[in-house]
């Protein structure tokens, strides 16, 4: 079949009558970029079917290419053309990632290196990892694993990976019957497998990542999800929910994967037809979920969800590698000439860590060197600031927190409180990234942390500075009211010493935001000379503020 294909810079038609319920791959230069359905995808306007360019694609639509959308089952050509995309036709588009590795659209939207993109080796030493992690969820975390989801597809179809997938999946069983048990189990999963030396990040009550580092310097991850049973329905969130006796899934059987034999469900196909659907064995790298709302409000219910913002951050920190300064901010310059110290310090959404290293390093407090501990949600920066930190000597350790993790915050800051020696806490351009509960939980950590010494250091931007240029453009901020956040101190039983805001106090290259600082200490204020003495008392629990009564802040 052939037909003509129409391009612009927003959006592709076609001129022609698909199957709506096919997939079709997008071809870029000879590259697998995107792949669509035309029932979901497409609308029909001006006797064409038209679908937008997804927007993690339009950032690299910048040159010519030879654009061709083919079958993706057989491969046959449906239309092809060329288009210069922004005008710019001194050079080509390109949809790889810095280092020249092919990208692809995935069914979340995202711009993710495929499989099938590695090398032979590289699946060897992903298949070695995956086969120990299995080992250790059955021995170490003593839960029966398997492979699952995308993985178990691959697998069961012609025993090889998904070329088009960018992770594996697998999940274990869980016996608990109710689901407050599940998730007290999955956390226990969790420290087992952190134990056994493995980089772990929650997703939710039931559903783990596990990072891998690559001998090449590549990241993958690997999902952990929760399969389990309440009132004979199987749960495997975040997506399905089907009424399938505990026979679909035990005992389980092996099944080959890249020529390993791996654990996989008891009537892989049963469980497969009832999450892909019927047509789950012909390929379809454009499948979405379309979870029901009954399922993801019980799933919410009963699990929540710890990764609000974490695909932004991920995206952010990947995309813009070398755009991460090493020097120190204007703000940690003042804090160290302003309080120097050589307690150790705790920097809460540290980023890069690059005023970690500072304050690790002496410079600009006299030589006296800081024992630094930095806490991010993603995984990149942590993995770099740390890396940084062994090439430097540096005494700055990172690890990953979420800050929406109250359960995680509440352990942490349980830990910072039995340091030998009371810390400082800095957050820097932290709170305006945060929604309403993970500032609540920065102050419980403060308070947590600072009762017997040490200060909050905080610097966010407020909304004089919404309109103001911006460095990076659009980005995950809100702008806050410096009396909110001063009440927010208050009611976690802390006290402000300086406060002061305006521009002029973090310029970067062509950014000078309007921002305030705040210095807070949880240490009472001295009696006033003359007046009564005040008795030790009973210091007073600062009561929770509830989301309705936050005044809305304005958002970017």
């Amino acid at each position: 079949m052939s037909a003509s294909l129409v391009v612009d810079d927003e959006t592709l038609g076609v001129d022609a009558e698909l199957d709506p319920e096919a997939t079709y791959d997008v071809v870029l230069n000879g590259l697998h970029a995107w792949s669509f359905q035309p029932s979901r995808d497409m609308e029909r306007r001006d006797g064409r079917l038209n679908a937008p360019w997804p927007k993690a694609l339009r950032r690299l639509l910048r040159g010519h290419a030879d654009v061709l959308v083919r079958s993706h089952v057989s491969g046959d050509e449906v239309a092809s053309t060329h288009h210069v995309f922004a005008g710019e036709t001194d050079r080509e588009v390109s949809i790889t990632d810095k280092k020249g590795q092919p990208l692809t659209l995935d069914k979340w939207g995202r711009l993710i290196r495929p499989l099938s993109a590695e090398a032979g080796s590289d699946i060897d030493e992903l298949m070695d990892a995956v086969e120990r992690l299995i080992e250790d969820l059955e021995t170490v975390a003593g839960v029966p694993a398997f492979i699952s989801y995308g993985t178990l597809l691959g697998a069961v179809r012609n025993g090889r990976l998904i070329g088009h997938d960018n992770d594996v999946d697998l999940a274990y069983v869980s016996q608990e019957p109710f689901p407050v048990d599940v998730v007290r189990e999955g956390f226990r999963v969790e420290r087992a497998l952190r134990e056994a030396g493995w980089t772990v990040r929650r997703g939710s009550g039931v559903r783990l990542n596990v990072r891998l580092l690559m001998q090449d310097g590549s990241t993958r991850y690997v999902d952990v999800f929760t399969a389990h049973w309440v009132e004979g329905v199987l749960y495997m969130p975040s997506d399905t929910g089907f009424r399938l006796p505990v026979e679909t899934i035990l005992p389980l059987r092996p099944v080959e994967l890249m020529g390993r034999m791996l654990p996989a469900p008891a009537r892989s196909e049963e469980l497969l037809a009832a999450t892909y659907g019927e047509s789950w064995r012909v390929p379809d790298p454009s499948f979405k979920y379309e979870t029901p709302q009954w399922l993801s409000r019980r799933l919410g219910g009963w699990f929540g969800g710890l990764k609000t913002h974490r695909k932004h951050w991920d995206v952010f920190y990947n995309s813009y590698p070398q755009r991460h300064l090493r020097t120190p901010s204007p703000f940690a310059e003042w804090v160290a000439a302003t309080y120097p110290t050589d307690r150790p310090l705790i920097d809460v959404g540290c980023g890069t860590g690059r005023d970690a290293h500072y304050f690790a390093s002496g410079e600009g407090q006299g030589g006296r060197t800081r024992t630094v501990t930095g806490v991010d949600y993603g995984f990149s920066p942590v993995l770099r600031a740390n890396n940084h930190s062994k090439r430097e000597g540096l005494d700055a350790s990172f690890r990953t927190l979420n800050l929406y993790d109250t359960r995680a915050v509440l352990a942490f800051g349980a830990e910072i409180s039995r340091m030998e020696e009371t810390p400082d806490v800095y957050a820097r351009f932290t709170l305006h990234a945060l929604d309403f509960w993970g500032r609540i939980n920065v102050m419980r950590l403060a308070s947590m942390s600072l009762r017997r010494g040490g200060l909050l250091f905080l610097e966010f931007r407020t909304p004089e500075d919404r309109h103001r240029p911006k460095l990076f453009g659009n980005h995950n901020r809100r702008y806050l009211r410096p009396r909110t956040v001063v009440r927010q101190i208050e009611r976690a039983g802390g006290r402000v010493l300086h406060k002061e805001q305006g521009t002029g106090l973090a310029v970067r290259e062509t950014e000078d935001p309007y921002v305030c600082r705040i210095v807070a200490t949880w240490q009472p204020a001295p009696p006033k000379r003359g007046g009564a003495k005040r008795g030790p008392g009973r210091q007073q629990e600062p009561q929770e503020p509830q989301e309705p009564q936050e005044p809305q802040e304005p958002q970017e």
